[in-house]
């Protein structure tokens, strides 16, 4: 990894958007396009997630296991993983925030939110087996560039697993 991406990568780290980032392994392309979709569609995510809980609360992102070799042109198309991930887990979010109860809730269990792929274990469809709330973590493993039309399935399997915090 070239020094100028580790410095842009260690500057987002400690202005707290981006934790538990792990690049080891992607091609120098594939590095590009994370780093690309980190600084711009990424922030724009977050900001959106953190508002919607109503804390800045941390999301690990496993970029490496979310970017799928030789898909890179693909990653900052909205369907990849932007749909995929954060659009639904920014409205699951608002849904729960949105009364006294499920803000509370949120604000005061939720400790942070980790996004991953593990083919192994993840499904195109059965959402609700691929998210899990344990102590306080939200777990999500949703394969990358899911269908599109699909955001409100994942946003209800998110909900539902936020649900438990009540």
């Amino acid at each position: 990894m070239s020094s100028s991406i580790r410095s842009l990568l260690l500057s987002a780290l400690l202005a707290g958007g981006i934790v538990g980032l792990s690049i080891a392994e992607p091609n120098s392309a594939e590095r590009e396009a994370i780093v690309a979709y980190q600084q711009n569609a990424f922030i724009e995510q977050l900001r959106d997630i953190h508002e919607s809980a109503g804390f800045a609360v941390p999301v690990e992102v496993d970029w490496e296991s979310i970017a799928l070799p030789g898909q890179a042109a693909h990653y900052a198309a909205e369907d990849y993983w932007t749909n995929v991930y954060f659009v639904p887990l920014a409205e699951a979010l608002e849904m729960l925030t949105s009364y006294d109860q499920g803000r509370q809730a949120v604000q005061g269990k939720l400790k942070r939110v980790v996004v991953r792929y593990d083919a192994s274990q993840a499904s195109t469809s059965d959402y609700h087996s691929k998210v899990a709330l344990e102590s306080g973590v939200l777990n999500i493993n949703f394969k990358p560039a899911s269908a599109a039309e699909q955001i409100e399935e994942r946003t209800e399997a998110i909900q539902s697993s936020l649900e438990t915090l009540l």
